[in-house]
């Protein structure tokens, strides 16, 4: 779950991911420099980090003794944004991260909804980098990258526990038409096998609508720019064809932007309803607001493991409020909330300012939300079981 806070501008785009996604407050930002020095006779002095620093500092004494003992050619630039992601990557949280301007590019492609990758959504548990989902129809998809598969390494580069989130993702990402070789472990297995992936455009698809036997079946692939107009557009196509209920699937969904989950939130909920509590230095409720075209149609949710972020939230607003029947496996647990703060050299941070909680004030963080009716997808039949349980909830 994401945010995005421009510096100097007051007003905040809040978002949810994951990933990679995902969905950042910070009280001082440090201005990076954007010229770039290869000298090693350049004055250390003149820093502007170590102006307001004490020569005890270990930044400056590495600094120093870096410029002056070093024999190759240094890149004060590089040193910078080297430096600093190091700081961010010891607070030790896998969701908090720099970015560097290129990297800042790449981040904003992602949240989009089109890049260049795999088009697998990735997670963090139990301090492994995990697939969440694997995108409809995506490279990874069709190359057998699975939910739940550990990614053990990237081009033979293994993946290492201090590396983040953020930096195995950048590892994968690439240019089209480009291979890239993926070490995984299949959940259930322990030996390693490696995936040849084929890099592609990614358009990250959002809403599908198919009404079976007079029930709405709507599927949620991801939470992006667009997908809160597009639900709009299909909740007034529902309301007119008087459907006798609604299956809302949320599986593999791995999230997006949290306003989109309000948005939609709305759509069933009356107005100022309690759609998620965002708890850190401070509380706040998110609410619904307006819309209300589906309240009063039966619902369904069905979820699954590669769930996240936002799709979690859709579903515990709609369990909470509304006690829509849960249908399916725990979800991922992606509740923490993060803001990406744009630097003014075109570098960004994101970072970790609050937890997610449902209406009723379950932490969705690690936990997930849980089904109300626990059903395990057979993957050796061709049917369907959550889905099916899901229509027989409506009828």
């Amino acid at each position: 779950m994401w945010k995005n806070k421009m510096m100097n501008k007051a007003q905040t785009t809040i978002l949810i991911i994951v990933a990679i996604f995902a969905g950042y407050a910070l009280g001082q930002q440090y201005p990076l420099k954007a010229a770039v020095k290869t000298s090693q006779t350049a004055s250390v002095s003149s820093h502007p980090f170590l102006a307001d620093h004490t020569s005890t500092a270990p930044f400056a004494d590495v600094w120093q003794n870096l410029h002056d003992q070093f024999i190759g050619t240094l890149d004060d630039n590089k040193l910078d944004y080297g430096a600093v992601a190091g700081m961010v990557r010891a607070a030790g949280d896998p969701y908090t991260t720099f970015f560097d301007p290129d990297q800042t590019k790449q981040l904003k492609e992602t949240l989009s909804g089109s890049f260049s990758g795999i088009g697998a959504e990735m997670g963090v548990q139990n301090g492994f980098i995990v697939v969440i989902a694997p995108l409809d129809g995506s490279p990874a998809q069709k190359a057998g990258i699975k939910t739940g598969d550990i990614i053990a390494a990237v081009d033979e580069k293994n993946i290492t526990q201090d590396m983040s989130l953020d930096e195995v993702v950048r590892q994968i990402r690439g240019p089209k038409g480009q291979t890239v070789i993926l070490s995984v472990i299949h959940k259930g297995e322990t030996a390693p096998v490696d995936i040849s992936v084929v890099r592609d455009d990614i358009a990250v698809p959002s809403v599908k609508l198919e009404v079976k036997n007079n029930i709405a079946h709507i599927t949620l692939e991801s939470f992006d720019n667009n997908t809160a107009a597009q639900f709009t557009d299909i909740a007034k196509q529902i309301r007119k064809q008087n459907v006798r209920g609604i299956v809302l699937d949320l599986r593999d969904n791995p999230g997006g932007y949290l306003e989109s989950a309000v948005q939609i939130a709305s759509q069933f909920l009356s107005p100022g309803s309690v759609v998620v509590s965002e708890r850190g230095k401070t509380e706040t409720m998110h609410r619904a607001s307006g819309g209300g075209v589906l309240r009063g149609i039966p619902v369904a949710v069905v979820i699954n493991h590669g769930s996240a972020s936002a799709a979690e939230i859709l579903a515990g607003a709609l369990l909470d409020n509304i006690k829509a029947p849960i249908i399916g496996t725990q979800s991922f647990g992606k509740g923490s909330v993060q803001e990406v703060l744009d630097m003014i050299d075109g570098s960004s941070l994101k970072v970790t300012i609050a937890k997610w909680y449902t209406p009723s004030g379950t932490s969705i963080d690690k936990e997930g939300v849980k089904p109300t009716i626990e059903v395990k997808d057979d993957e050796e039949t061709k049917q369907d079981e959550q889905l099916d349980r899901a229509f027989s909830e409506i009828e």
